[in-house]
């Protein structure tokens, strides 16, 4: 597993960095969406008989982070797992033998071409952008 990380480490990266940002995103809202309304609940059911909500109300909070930490811990496993199988699987298997199929393939293929694509070197000249000029074809 390790070499095949080490041949795809920019993919595994990428993935790893958006997959982290989409984790904290998800855990933040997750944990004050459940505060919030944790709050709001037990304003209007404890109306008059508690003084002081911030106690309770972040009890709440630090409740729903490691409950959302757990479960997005699990959900990042598995988007690794899928990534590092998807990977064995392109180097292993030709592409009409490929478990992948479908959108997962699809997008794969998109990120491939895309890749391919920005990985191309242009020379600059004096500060000024090298522009290519198409080839006349040979008949």
């Amino acid at each position: 597993a390790f070499f095949l990380i080490l041949r795809n480490v920019l993919r595994i990266s990428a993935v790893a960095i958006v997959s982290s940002f989409v984790l904290i995103i998800g855990k933040l809202f997750i944990m004050t969406a459940t505060t919030l309304l944790a709050y709001m609940a037990m304003e209007k059911q404890l109306e008059g008989q508690v003084n002081y909500l911030w106690i309770p109300t972040l009890l709440v909070c630090f409740i729903s982070y490691f409950t959302a930490e757990m479960f997005n811990e699990v959900f990042g496993m598995a988007i690794s797992t899928i990534l590092q199988c998807f990977v064995a699987d392109e180097e292993m298997f030709e592409v009409a033998e490929r478990f992948a199929e479908g959108d997962l393939a699809k997008m794969i293929g998109k990120t491939n071409a895309m890749a391919k694509k920005d990985a191309t070197i242009h020379p600059e000249k004096d500060g000024e952008k090298y522009e290519e000029k198409e080839t006349p074809e040979l008949a």
